[in-house]
Formats: structure tokens, C-alpha cells, sequence
């Protein structure tokens, strides 16, 4: 059965798309558990291309994932579960679930009504074509919550709301990492993660469960969770220990280029959404893996798991079951950093702006914060509510979101939130490079010391630029070296390799000295 179960065969399936498309889950070069719950349906850009337009995720995995179900169902009828009182939430769950999927793949998936309660569900991409009537299981081949498990590659658990508790009493759970959705059955959501380290003491799991119950239908939420797994095998539930729980053992007597290919950085996305009919809250999980050989790659992935895995605490390497091996793996991410390409690096002379690759952490010194946002971009958005949700566990937080500081009003909204600013307010801005630059130089105008400014550029398309002719500051597409026109003199200018912090801007002159 080992054989079957196994997903390593399918781990040569669109290697590129696969990275493209993976939800890295580290915000910092530390982790620690935390709600970190956001908005769904908000794309994420990332160094590789882009995660988390929907709900549901159809991949180049998709047929192998599907009929790796269908093998552990059948093995194992304890993965899905659906207790007496739960039926109406199985119904909602699906047909949620088939409306997320059109709506996120129209062409390929179609719900249409065909009169009251019936509907006609068509899956291009499986061939399949179902007439059912709404709450009657014999016009569908299977019950509710398996039949829509058998067309998503999310697992899926329901959880029931009663006496102000939430329990799990449905759910199909074939991909489960290290625990056992047969034995959950029944438990309350406190229950279940009693055995998780730090989280009650720290009060995570407390905040989660009532986010949990607050939830509203039509609100989709998402949060990420990861551990490192051995081989491209998805089942690692409690009940399969002895199949993958030696491979912890033996993965430290392999060569470097085995350990690499073997070793996978495993994420969850878990989409959390209150079912609209049943008020259920349906878990999503949707597991991604990504072999170390791969993740190195993109160098700012690479470098920023080495960083976490060797950070991360004992008691909870130990809990993710990763402690004999995630020392090594740090190691090995550390020795994959890419050789130098023999060319002229970019200038990036004292004179030149040095933005950070990730996003810097929220000091968790500050008395208060102020996250400033401006610009309409996917990863400005992004950057801002993770910051605010790290923030706002330490102090006092304000977000300040602009379109552009090209507006006067937005300037005037800067220089407000600046000046209720209390001493000792960190201030974290983030947008794009003309937006960026000009409000560290607004804030630096208004007292703020470098120890208090934080910023992330999300593009640098833009910069401002000082005509040393009209004296006066404008936003221009360039970059330094380049050409551009002076909006204000109309003069050919060439944009200097020098920047002022003071200024936030870039010095330009008459391109080849012309006055």
C-alpha cells in the first residue's frame, strides 16, 4: 500500500508552474505561531509569481491529488466523517465549494439552476456532468461533503457552533499532517490543538477560536501554516507513522544532493469561511510542497527559511517533528547560495538607495505604530496588513492608506498622522519608490530618526527627481543612469547615481552637460 499512497511520483509535474504559484509562508527570518488570519481572494505577489486569487486552487497536481483521495478513502473510510447533525452543512460545504470553483474557473466549471432546488454541476476538466436536487443524496452518487472532496484538492473539515464552542464534526482529511482526523472527530476546536506548544500560553489559540465564532458569511479568511516533510508524500497522518516516521531517522544518513531533493518545505493555506445556510465554519486545507532543491532557486526564499529553521524554537521544531533533521536543512539551504554572476553589478554606490528584499519585521520596541500604504498594488496591500496584525499584538497601531503623495490631500492626511505621532512611534511605509522615498523624507522633516522609520518598496518604476535647472522635485518613470524629460523645463535630463534622504529624491542635470 506504501507504493500506491506515495506521491513521489508525480514530483516531475510542472516543476515551474508549482513555484510560481507557492504560497512561501515566512514574513520574517523568525516564526512563531500566531492567528495570522488575513483576507481572502487578495492575489500575493512573491519573488517567483504570484499565490491566493481564490478560494480554491486548481494545480498542474491536480488528477495525481485526486486520485491519491480515492486510494486513502478507500484504505481508510475513517478520513471522512459527517456526524447525524451535520448533513445540511455537508450540502452547504458543497454546493459553497461549487460556486467558489465557477467563479474562479469558468470555463471548466459551470452551477446552473434548472428549476427550484435543481441545479446542474458540469467539471470540464474531470468530464463530469451532474443533475441533483438540493438536500437528496440519491440524486448524487455520493454523499454531499465525498462527492465535492473528490473535485477540490483542499481537505476539509466542518465545524458545528454550539454553547459558544466550536466543534469538528465533518470533514474529509486525506492529507493530513502528523494527526488524525478520525480520532478529532467529535473534539472541540480548543481540544484538538491542546497539544500544540506556546499557543494557550500565549494566548493564540484563544484569539483564533473567538475570531472563529465572529466569523460572517460571505468573508472569507486565509492563514498559512507549514512544516518540513520528507519526500513529495502528502498522507502523513497519525495513523501512517510507521510507514514515514523512520524516514526522519534515515534522511540524515543521505548525500547533500539526495537530502535537497527529498527534503520539502510543506504549507498549508487554510481557508476559514462561515458557510452561508448552516452557519457552519468550513476549514479549507490545501497543502503545497516545494522540495529544498527547488526553494533555492529564488534566493530570497532560500535565505529566508535557512534564517527560520535556525532560529526556531526547541519545543516547537520538536512539535513539527523536523528537530532531528532541521539543523541540517538549515545548513544546507546556507550552502545552496548561488555563485556570483561574472557581470557589472548595478551601481549601488554610498550615493544609492538600498531597499530591503523582504519586508522588514515591526520592531516591537515602539510605543505606538504607524503603517503608511500608498498605491493601488497587490503587495502593498500585502505588506501593510501584516504589519499591522504584528504590530497591533504590541501597541497602539494606526494604518494610513494613500493613493499617492503626487495628491496634495494625501500629503496633508501624511503630515496629520505624523504630527499626532506620539515619541517613540515607529512609522512603516511601503508602495512604490517615488511614494516611499518621499514619505521617509516627509517624516524625516517632521522628527522622525532613522531608528523609527521602517520601509518596504514594492517596485521602482517611479522615483522623485530634483531638476538641478527648475529646482524643483517631480515623479518620473526612470531609473538612475537613465534619461528622462524635466516635466517642468522641458530640458533632457540624466538621472545621477545620487540620492539625498534628506531631499528623497534623485539629483539630474542636463543630459551631456547642456544647459
Amino acid at each position: 500500500m506504501t507504493g500506491t499512497l506515495d506521491n513521489t511520483a508525480t514530483k516531475t509535474a510542472a516543476g515551474t508552474d508549482l513555484i510560481a504559484g507557492f504560497p512561501f509562508p515566512f514574513l520574517e527570518d523568525r516564526y512563531r505561531y500566531s492567528t495570522n488570519v488575513e483576507p481572502a481572494e487578495q492575489p500575493v505577489t512573491t519573488p517567483a509569481g504570484q499565490w491566493g486569487t481564490a478560494v480554491v486552487d486548481i494545480d498542474a497536481e491536480y488528477r495525481a491529488e485526486l486520485d491519491q483521495r480515492a486510494v486513502i478513502l478507500a484504505a481508510d473510510p475513517t478520513r471522512h466523517a459527517v456526524l447525524p447533525h451535520m448533513v445540511p452543512a455537508a450540502w452547504d460545504a458543497m454546493f459553497t465549494l461549487m460556486r467558489e470553483l465557477g467563479a474562479a474557473y469558468p470555463e471548466q466549471m459551470q452551477l446552473r439552476s434548472t428549476g427550484p432546488d435543481e441545479w446542474l454541476w458540469r467539471n470540464g476538466i474531470l468530464g463530469v456532468e451532474q443533475h441533483f436536487r438540493y438536500g437528496d443524496e440519491t440524486t448524487l452518487p455520493d454523499e454531499p461533503l465525498r462527492y465535492i472532496t473528490s473535485q477540490v484538492q483542499e481537505d476539509i473539515a466542518l465545524l458545528d457552533q454550539r454553547n459558544d464552542e466550536l466543534f469538528v464534526d465533518a470533514g474529509v482529511v486525506t492529507f493530513a499532517a502528523d494527526w488524525s482526523f478520525g480520532f478529532d472527530v467529535g473534539m472541540s476546536f480548543l481540544e484538538i490543538h491542546g497539544p500544540v506548544p506556546r499557543i494557550r500560553r500565549e494566548g493564540v489559540i484563544t484569539r483564533a477560536h473567538e475570531f472563529l465564532k465572529r466569523l460572517q458569511p460571505h468573508q472569507p479568511y486565509r492563514r498559512t501554516n507549514w512544516t518540513l516533510t520528507i519526500d513529495r508524500r502528502l498522507d502523513v497522518s497519525t495513523e501512517l507513522y510507521p510507514e514515514w516516521g523512520p524516514d526522519r531517522e534515515s534522511i540524515q544518513l543521505v548525500d547533500d544532493a539526495e537530502f535537497g531533493r527529498r527534503v520539502h518545505l510543506r504549507v498549508e493555506v487554510q481557508h476559514l469561511i462561515r458557510l452561508p445556510d448552516s452557519g457552519a465554519v468550513m476549514f479549507l486545507i490545501r497543502t503545497y510542497m516545494l522540495p529544498l532543491e527547488q526553494l533555492a532557486t529564488v534566493d530570497p526564499w532560500r535565505r529566508r527559511t535557512a534564517e527560520v529553521l535556525a532560529e526556531l524554537p526547541e519545543d516547537m521544531a520538536d512539535y513539527k517533528g523536523i528537530i532531528k533533521y532541521r539543523d541540517r536543512a538549515a545548513q544546507w539551504l546556507r550552502d545552496a547560495a548561488p555563485t556570483p554572476a561574472p557581470t557589472t553589478p548595478a551601481p549601488t554606490g554610498p550615493g544609492m538607495p538600498v531597499w530591503p528584499t523582504s519586508p522588514p519585521a515591526v520592531d516591537t520596541t515602539g510605543a505606538a505604530f504607524l503603517v503608511v500604504a500608498i498605491g493601488d498594488d497587490a503587495a502593498t496591500a500585502h505588506v501593510s496588513r501584516n504589519w499591522v496584525a504584528a504590530a497591533e499584538a504590541v501597541g497602539a497601531t494606526r494604518l494610513l492608506v494613500l493613493d499617492t503623495l503626487t495628491d496634495e490631500q494625501d500629503r496633508a492626511a501624511l503630515d496629520a498622522a505624523l504630527g499626532e505621532a506620539l515619541t517613540g512611534t515607529r512609522v512603516l511605509v511601503t508602495g512604490g519608490q517615488y511614494d516611499v522615498m518621499t514619505a521617509l523624507a516627509i517624516a524625516r522633516e517632521a522628527g522622525a530618526v532613522p531608528a523609527e522609520l521602517s520601509s518596504f518598496v514594492v517596485h521602482t518604476r517611479d522615483l522623485p527627481l530634483y531638476c538641478a535647472h527648475c529646482r524643483t522635485t517631480f515623479r518620473v518613470e526612470g531609473r538612475a543612469g537613465g534619461i528622462v524629460t524635466c516635466p517642468g523645463c522641458a530640458r533632457d535630463l540624466e538621472v545621477h547615481e545620487h540620492h539625498s534622504p534628506t531631499m528623497g529624491s534623485f539629483l539630474a542635470s542636463a543630459a551631456g552637460g547642456d544647459a
